[in-house]
């Protein structure tokens, strides 16, 4: 058998010699620098940065006039300890779970409610859209502007709220809506109004892509409407659904605005969430230090919950076969 011919320079057509010659036929030796360099030092200046920062004065007994003037000094762990052990924030943990089992995980529950209701029942499309239109326009509104709405529509004396639930004759006299007790119930409600079309969205376009051949054997088995949507619809939709709790849990330990704007944490404390204690003593009480802490504690116990909810669609996607 003939030796194989090794390919040499001058068997490669005359542009391709000098393409070669002049410069890298891929792409220049800056460019992946580029494209990985730039990403990170994106996450080193917004992310990493200002935790490492957080961390640092966490540590250390900073208000403002230290800050400016780098007289701080090291006082170990004692900032997580007055924040671990202040009785405010052990209530606003209370209350951060009260929001989260009766504000966040209500508005994905109506929210897939809503969505399957749309998709199931409507059968026109244009209805749908003029529908969805609708749900998702209170998403659009800045928190501002539903704080200022909410607030004036709940107001005690002659809000809207009150007038409609008189005229239907489900109360007998007004309700106090921004007293202790009521305070932060007030803020769910104007917070699901806001935001109960962003899990209906998620949801809704869960459900669009899911394969109609498996409802059309269904409906030839002879299932009910009912079995197939628990059988069917809503295990096929578990990924879907807990992305959307965990987008709603992850808005929660940021949520400032409605609590500033409709109660500012009041009366007595009633409706503060420690994303707010945060705000107040790092920005308004200049309490650096112990507001970093807060901050850490905060991105501590998002990041468990959120972790947890991960697990959980890892588990549901390996027994489904898909990891």
């Amino acid at each position: 058998m003939a030796p194989m011919r090794r390919e040499s320079d001058t068997d490669h057509p005359e542009w391709f010699q000098k393409k070669r010659k002049s410069r890298p036929l891929i792409v220049a030796r800056w460019v992946p620098i580029a494209l990985v360099g730039l990403p990170v030092a994106t996450l080193l200046a917004i992310v990493i940065y200002p935790t490492v920062w957080m961390f640092y004065h966490s540590l250390r007994d900073t208000n403002i006039q230290g800050l400016f003037m780098g007289t701080h000094s090291h006082i170990g762990f004692s900032n997580y300890a007055d924040v671990l052990g202040s009785e405010r924030f052990q209530d606003s943990l209370l209350h951060l779970a009260q929001y989260l089992t009766f504000g966040a995980c209500l508005q994905v529950i109506i929210g897939t409610v809503l969505a399957l209701t749309l998709y199931e029942f409507v059968k026109s499309n244009a209805i749908r859209t003029v529908v969805l239109i609708m749900l998702v326009i209170p998403m659009m509104l800045p928190p501002s502007i539903v704080g200022v709405l909410w607030r004036f529509l709940l107001t005690p004396s002659n809000g809207a709220v009150n007038q409609a639930l008189l005229n239907l004759g489900l109360i007998e006299q007004h309700i106090e809506w921004f007293n202790a007790g009521i305070s932060l119930w007030s803020i769910i409600i104007a917070d699901s109004w806001n935001w109960v079309a962003l899990p209906l969205l998620i949801v809704y376009s869960g459900r669009v892509s899911l394969p109609p051949a498996v409802y059309e054997a269904a409906r030839v088995d002879g299932a009910s409407q009912w079995k197939v949507m628990r059988r069917i619809t809503l295990p096929m939709l578990k990924e879907v659904i807990a992305i959307a709790f965990i987008l709603r849990f992850t808005d929660a330990f940021k949520f400032v605005d409605l609590v500033y704007i409709m109660t500012s944490g009041g009366p007595a404390q009633s409706s503060e969430l420690p994303t707010y204690i945060a705000f107040q003593r790092g920005i308004r009480e200049f309490a650096v230090g112990e507001a970093a802490a807060y901050a850490i504690i905060i991105f501590i116990i998002s990041a468990v919950i959120i972790t947890l909810f991960l697990k959980y669609m890892k588990g549901v996607m390996r027994a489904r076969g898909f990891a």
